[in-house]
């Protein structure tokens, strides 16, 4: 069984979800693809993120076991403003939005990145 199916089967068993057929509905899939993606079959993206919002869970967490279940909950967009704001107070305003367009653009690659499957 491939890691995440483990840590898929430990986020169920943490939220308490004995029954697939809910989650199955929530996410529109079958049960059999849940039952599949818990021994670690390959998921797609989309549906990953699915999981993971039904689930409240971390999807770096679930697909490659980067930080904790509840990692997500702990980044927010205001935080990352926020920091962002008192690095480069000192940057001119077109300066410190050339800046901050390049960091969203790193970020984007990144977050596509890490949704990837390792193999």
């Amino acid at each position: 069984m491939d890691d995440w199916g483990v840590r898929l089967q430990q986020a169920l068993r943490q939220r308490r979800i004995r029954k697939l057929h809910a989650l199955a509905v929530e996410i529109g899939v079958d049960q059999s693809a849940i039952s599949r993606w818990r021994k670690g079959l390959p998921i797609s993206l989309a549906n990953a993120v699915s999981l993971c919002r039904a689930l409240d869970i971390s999807i770096d967490w679930l697909l490659i076991g980067r930080g904790t279940m509840d990692a997500h909950r702990f980044s927010t967009p205001a935080t990352v403003e926020t920091a962002a704001d008192l690095l480069f107070a000192h940057l001119s305003a077109r300066e410190a939005m050339q800046f901050r367009h390049t960091l969203d653009l790193l970020a984007e690659a990144a977050a596509r990145r890490a949704a990837v499957p390792r193999r």
